[in-house]
């Protein structure tokens, strides 16, 4: 009798692992980023990339910010692409947007229209921690058709983490990136965003350079802001993500995967 209580207590133990399990993998959506062999034209045109992956925003369960304040898909919605080679990494994004390109340089930088991307680049870090840790980054990516501004939040990370590298550009008016391209094209529902980031621009003396390897997984997460009236005084700006509350600017548990083909 005793044996088989063992017995059904390590089958009712095992049926309760893999049912968190499960949880987990639903909580965490993953994309694929697939790989360039010729780099891409940076362009606004997305005929050269695999689009058969994508990370979605749509829902309002999505909107982690003023969520009374988004009027639907049509308001702010998006489809989020990426690819890499060993140098950089490529982001495409499909907007739907009916006020497209609200940049102002007198506003806060969360206050503008921008992607906010959120990636680790070690993908042997442990996806279930819950603050940032060394190689977890948030990057701002100003949406405009004319500033193409960049910047780096680092301000969440513990000393300990930080490595000297900090956060850059959080005033607004600079690209951080060395190397970065970017280009939009409108379109008929809003614009389509393209863009290049080197890998370098994620690594300094103390943090080593990521190449992206085939089968690696790394957390990753993305944003989209949305301001309507560009104008100062704004109070009101949604917010939609992929993945996640608005502690996805400081716990990266919340966010989804990111898979290098």
């Amino acid at each position: 009798m005793k044996k088989l209580l063992t017995i059904l207590t390590l089958v009712l133990v095992t049926m309760m692992l893999c049912s968190f399990a499960c949880a987990e993998s639903v909580q965490a959506p993953s994309i694929t980023a697939h790989k360039f062999e010729t780099a891409p034209t940076i362009d606004g045109d997305l005929s050269d990339w695999d689009l058969s992956s994508c990370a979605e925003l749509s829902d309002a369960e999505q909107v982690i910010r003023d969520v009374v304040f988004w009027q639907g898909a049509n308001d702010l919605s998006a489809k989020v692409y990426a690819a890499y080679d060993a140098e950089n990494l490529y982001f495409a994004f499909d907007v739907t947007e009916d006020t497209p390109f609200g940049a102002i340089e007198m506003l806060a930088l969360d206050g503008e229209n921008n992607v906010k991307l959120y990636i680790s680049t070690d993908p042997t870090d442990d996806p279930a921690r819950t603050e940032f840790h060394t190689n977890d980054f948030l990057l701002y990516l100003i949406t405009d058709g004319e500033y193409y501004d960049t910047a780096f939040d680092r301000s969440m990370l513990a000393k300990d983490y930080r490595q000297r590298f900090i956060s850059q550009g959080m005033d607004g008016g600079e690209d951080v990136l060395t190397g970065y391209q970017a280009k939009a094209a409108a379109s008929t529902t809003g614009y389509v965003w393209e863009c290049a980031i080197p890998l370098a621009n994620f690594a300094n003396e103390k943090i080593a350079q990521y190449t992206p390897q085939p089968g690696d997984t790394v957390k990753f997460d993305v944003a989209f802001t949305d301001i309507s009236y560009p104008c100062p005084g704004t109070e009101y700006i949604p917010q939609i993500a992929w993945c996640g509350t608005i502690d996805i600017n400081t716990n990266p548990s919340l966010w989804g995967n990111l898979i290098f083909e």
